[in-house]
């Protein structure tokens, strides 16, 4: 993998290149592959860190000092909420340490002259193509009933991340300073897999994020036609139309053609109607509204700190006036798959201490990405548009899906984050390991 005819790669630099193309690459295709290449990272940073010894390590204070309490935020917050309960649940710790873990990865990674944005671009259209291999080769599983799933990612989150991953895919193509058609079949290919992966999962949730990313696509889009010369201008806006109205008519095309696709959509919206009407409530999304009406209600009897893990908040939720025979089937649910809201699952488990720290973990790289999105350092410029797309589809997926539960999926979120910040924090004229 030639990433750089003018630049000489070190052992080291080649271990953590092939440590950042293969996360994802495993992240939906090898149970507990992502941790492989986070604690690979993780050994290498200690080792480095040891090595060159901790006064030596070039970091920007207080800003590099920030970016790692944001990364130990969800900890932090468990760890609080455990201590005023005194309950303490070690398995809690899980998720929320490998997004530290993560922090400490990103120290390393953006001191090392590295073009991270280059390998995510080949690694997640090639990860999207292997994801659809082992689908295609696996059996469907029956519980799902012909939805597409993993042997170990269920439906929901599968279609959620292969449509996020997927438009990143899609928007990466033609982005390279030197345009390789073979990178761009390859990113073609992928891109349109995962969206074919998440249309047969039928995850709604990963659907909703398509208006979002395109209305931020557009807001950057007008910013790019603002600064373009006058003789520029008539001709980004042309492309901007028609690009517009290429979307819409393939949208249309799908809803009309795929009836997977039309489907979902059409039954979502008269499940919602007949929830508010009160026509039937026992749908699966008026089952997810009743839940987080439930939740909400739920959270305010312990707003500060939460109640822990589901297991714990099943127990305090049998002396709850709340639990009542309206909110049997909400409560069912959440007991068995959670609250299906990261924004709930923060609230409830951590508080308000969670729901902040959640909060920061998307709004802080967010900003900082937003500040680079023009920047004139090409590298730089994509990867910051890129960390903004993933953020905002992460966090309208989450609304709907948790996105930031699962060990596996906040080891994928702090590493991309991290890879992301690498590149558009990077400074070439700053002090390397040796």
């Amino acid at each position: 993998m030639k990433l750089n005819i003018n630049h000489t790669y070190t052992k080291l630099d080649w271990l953590v290149i092939l440590c950042v193309f293969m996360f994802p690459v495993t992240f939906l295709t090898v149970r507990h592959g992502v941790h492989v290449s986070l604690f690979a990272l993780l050994l290498i940073a200690a080792y480095q860190f040891w090595h060159v010894g901790v006064k030596n390590i070039q970091l920007d204070y207080p800003r590099d000092f920030f970016i790692l309490f944001i990364f130990s935020g969800l900890l932090l917050s468990v760890l609080f909420s455990q201590i005023f309960r005194g309950a303490i649940h070690p398995a809690a710790f899980d998720g929320p340490s490998r997004i530290l873990f993560a922090g400490v990865v990103f120290l390393l990674l953006k001191s090392l002259n590295i073009p991270y944005i280059k390998i995510l671009g080949m690694a997640i259209p090639i990860a999207l193509i292997c994801i659809f291999t082992v689908i295609i080769l696996s059996p469907l599983d029956p519980h799902w009933m012909g939805r597409y799933s993993m042997y170990f990612v269920d439906p929901n989150t599968l279609g959620s991340q292969t449509f996020i991953l997927g438009l990143l895919s899609l928007l990466m193509i033609g982005w390279s300073e030197k345009k390789s058609t073979l990178l761009i079949a390859l990113q073609v290919l992928g891109g349109l897999l995962g969206l074919y992966i998440s249309i047969d999962s039928g995850s709604r949730g990963g659907w909703l994020t398509a208006p979002f990313i395109l209305l931020l696509i557009l807001l950057l889009r007008f910013g790019d036609i603002s600064h373009a010369g006058q003789s520029q201008k008539q001709k980004m806006w042309l492309q901007t139309i028609a690009v517009c109205i290429a979307i819409l008519l393939v949208f249309l095309m799908g809803f009309y053609f795929s009836e997977k696709l039309s489907t979902r959509i059409i039954s979502g919206y008269f499940e919602i109607l007949h929830w508010f009407s009160g026509v039937n409530l026992d749908t699966s999304a008026g089952t997810r509204l009743s839940m987080w009406k439930f939740s909400f209600q739920f959270a305010n009897e312990s707003l500060l700190f939460g109640y822990g893990e589901e297991k714990n908040m099943m127990q305090v939720l049998k002396d709850s006036p709340l639990n009542i025979a309206a909110n049997e089937t909400a409560i069912n649910t959440m007991a068995l798959t959670g609250p299906h809201s990261d924004i709930l699952s923060k609230l409830l488990s951590a508080g308000l201490f969670g729901l902040g720290a959640y909060l920061s973990l998307l709004l802080v790289p967010f900003s900082i990405f937003w500040k680079q999105r023009n920047s004139q350092d090409f590298n730089v410029k994509q990867a910051a548009r890129i960390g903004l797309f993933y953020i905002t589809g992460i966090f309208i997926a989450g609304l709907s899906n948790e996105q930031l539960s699962l060990k596996y999926l906040c080891t994928f979120y702090g590493l991309m984050i991290a890879v992301l910040l690498a590149q558009v924090l990077h400074k070439p004229s700053a002090g390397r390991f040796n």
